[in-house]
């Protein structure tokens, strides 16, 4: 199994995040420093348009081949564009389609959340195996505006049901993904697969970044982990 991190190095509302410092260290490298740990992963590879994010990476440990394609670099490309357009020359260099996909802020995911989750993969064997969260509000009692301005909620079923009724529901959060290349690259989304299992991760390694709060939020965590392990 390899894993494949995507780091471009564009990034609008936090420029340069993938290699944004937290006490003194770029944050990707963290990340990187994780999966090296991990013995069943074979190769750590970090794929970039970007030649400072090459360097940082190989710095620390990554193999990052050519840089990636202007065109798979863009605000438009999106996960399965990766999974189908560059992920294979990263499992044809290294002889392996099992991957362990990992986003470059997955800094607060220690060696032993992957541990867990590549053994609930390789025992239930799903097709692809998400890092999840729970929503905090559960989103069957959604509302929606209507045309005449007046708000209705999306499941009015549901309205009627206790918090304590109502199922669990979870959302991708955005860390790391397991699957099987050939097995997956038929789909439009890693979400529409035939048979995917969730893995929940407990909310203090959580750093999904997309707004100056959210990085904020990471630096927190971040220094409370730091200070727990003192």
């Amino acid at each position: 199994m390899i894993a494949y991190i995507p780091a471009r190095g564009g990034s609008k509302r936090i420029p340069r995040k993938n290699i944004k410092h937290i006490n003194g260290k770029p944050i990707i490298a963290y990340t990187i420093e994780s999966l090296i740990k991990l013995d069943f992963i074979e190769k750590v590879y970090v794929s970039t348009d970007d030649l400072e994010i090459r360097d940082v990476a190989e710095s620390f440990g990554a193999i990052c081949l050519e840089l990636r394609s202007p065109n798979l670099a863009n605000d438009t490309a999106g996960f399965i564009d990766l999974i189908k357009k560059d992920l294979n020359r990263f499992c044809d260099e290294s002889k392996s389609e099992e991957v362990l996909f990992v986003l470059p802020t997955a800094a607060l995911v220690p060696s032993s959340i992957y541990i867990d989750a590549y053994k609930k993969y390789t025992s239930a064997k799903p097709e692809v195996l998400m890092s999840c969260e729970p929503f905090d509000v559960s989103p069957l009692w959604a509302m929606q505006q209507k045309d005449d301005g007046y708000w209705y909620p999306l499941f009015p079923e549901k309205v009627l049901m206790s918090s304590h009724d109502l199922p669990k529901i979870l959302v991708d959060a955005g860390l790391f993904y397991f699957f099987n290349l050939s097995s997956i690259i038929k789909y439009s989304s890693l979400k529409l697969v035939d048979c995917l299992l969730p893995f929940e991760v407990p909310s203090i390694y959580r750093g999904d970044i997309d707004t100056p709060g959210d990085w904020e939020m990471m630096e927190e965590k971040f220094h409370k982990l730091e200070n727990n392990n003192e």
